[in-house]
């Protein structure tokens, strides 16, 4: 037991203590850039540890009925873990201590969440994970944008904290217990009411609509980096919790068909709303409703492929992303993100616009760019799963998609870059 203790939960542990050093560090007002050094390390071996543990096949209930280490949880700490390295990797260099230590606090919550097996650690990690972002949004800020669209997702996610409290009780009330495998197995009507406000809440964190409000003020107040933490990390993070909820258990049919529904809904509308913005971390919130859709339209899956593919898609599209949002503060250096500031930029800088350019490709599931390959696990588990009507419909919603990632992606290879205004932004036509 103590061995599983430690071994197991060897990644947590450095993450736990990394957030110690950070404190540590800030009382000593060390430099930002050693302590982003320190961070890409710790987080370099919690990476090389749980690829170990991968190659292992280890597993092992460290707190039976609460704290389970399996294939899923090495397999989703090792895609958090991963996209956070990449993270600091690409954004470090202009952040602070403060900062460091609210991201790896975040991803602290997420690595508990991805290990729980009863729902009072998982609602804990959870709430590790949401509140550090709340805090995020508003460090060195210095908006009224920034703490508006911060008062939304503290509003929003607190209501969503409430849902799934609520569904955690009705489902405790049924099974008799809070192990989250025997709230998979219900089937009366008390536990799929459960399911239904458990999901809700995970819904409106992950902004699927039509839950989605908080996201776009929320993702457009803020600086890039913590719109790409928001987008990649986060979204990630509680889209891959509900797969450690609801397991790879069929959904009641009830339940399915809701999922469904708002997955399609999800898609579309997000696709056709972001084709309408001008500016592009907005731009970026309405696509995230459209991706959110295609992940969560992944849980109707009965063929047992239900985790992997969400793993490969998340991976995948928290990686896109923040490589995306990294490129984009290369290119458009300040607070301003208007998609004009793109034109002619691979002639001004073209690596960066080729990164993003491809990260645009995609995103918009162009073969055979990583993204293709997420959205077509996804389509064929469900399509198997006997929804094809239902994949059709999202197969053409995802063409929608494809024009404003394709108009970003032309934008870079324009003629001429935009006349500029005195505040160095493109001057309105």
């Amino acid at each position: 037991m103590a061995g599983d203790m430690l071994w197991g939960l060897l990644p947590d542990h450095l993450v736990f203590v990394l957030l110690l050093a950070l404190m540590l560090l800030d009382m000593l007002r060390a430099g930002a850039r050693s302590a982003g050094t320190l961070v890409a390390l710790v987080l370099l071996a919690a990476c090389a540890i749980l690829l170990r543990q991968c190659a292992q096949g280890y597993g092992a209930d460290i707190l039976p009925g609460e704290i389970r280490v399996d294939r899923f949880a090495v397999l989703a700490k090792l895609v958090i873990v991963g996209s956070g390295l990449v993270f600091v990797m690409l954004f470090h260099a202009g952040g602070s201590i403060k900062s460091a230590f609210l991201v790896c606090s975040s991803l602290l919550g997420a690595m508990v969440v991805m290990d729980s097996a009863g729902f009072i650690a998982l609602f804990i990690g959870i709430e590790m994970l949401s509140l550090p972002a709340f805090a995020l949004m508003l460090h060195g800020a210095g908006a009224t944008v920034a703490s508006e669209g911060a008062f939304k997702y503290l509003l929003l996610s607190s209501v969503a904290s409430a849902l799934i409290l609520f569904g955690i009780a009705l489902g405790y009330g049924a099974a008799g217990t809070l192990a989250v495998d025997a709230f998979a197995a219900g089937d009366s009507a008390q536990a799929l009411a459960a399911g239904v406000l458990v999901a809700a809440g995970f819904f409106l964190k992950a902004a699927v609509f039509p839950f989605h409000a908080w996201a776009p003020d929320a993702y457009s107040g803020v600086r890039v980096p913590v719109t790409a933490f928001l987008a990649a990390i986060v979204k990630g993070a509680v889209i891959l919790a509900l797969v450690r909820v609801f397991s790879t258990a069929p959904l009641e049919p009830a339940i399915a068909a809701i999922v469904v529904a708002l997955s399609l809904l999800s898609i579309v509308y997000g696709n056709l709303t972001a084709i309408r913005q001008a500016r592009f971390k907005r731009l970026l919130a309405y696509s995230s409703i459209a991706h959110a859709g295609y992940m969560v339209f992944a849980l109707v899956d009965v063929t047992g492929s239900r985790a992997e593919d969400l793993l490969w898609y998340v991976a995948i599209y928290a990686l896109t992303v923040i490589v995306a949002c990294a490129a984009f503060a290369a290119l458009c250096p300040g607070d301003g993100d208007d998609i004009r500031s793109l034109d002619a930029a691979f002639h001004a800088r073209p690596a960066p616009a080729l990164l993003f350019g491809l990260c645009m490709l995609s995103l918009a599931g162009i073969p055979p760019l990583p993204g293709f390959f997420a959205k077509l696990f996804v389509f064929k588990s469900v399509i198997a799963s006997g929804y094809l009507g239902s994949a059709v419909v999202a197969f053409v919603g995802s063409f929608i998609g494809v024009t404003y990632y394709l108009g970003l992606f032309f934008r870079l290879f324009a003629r001429t870059a935009p006349e500029r205004a005195a505040d160095g932004m493109p001057a309105p036509r």
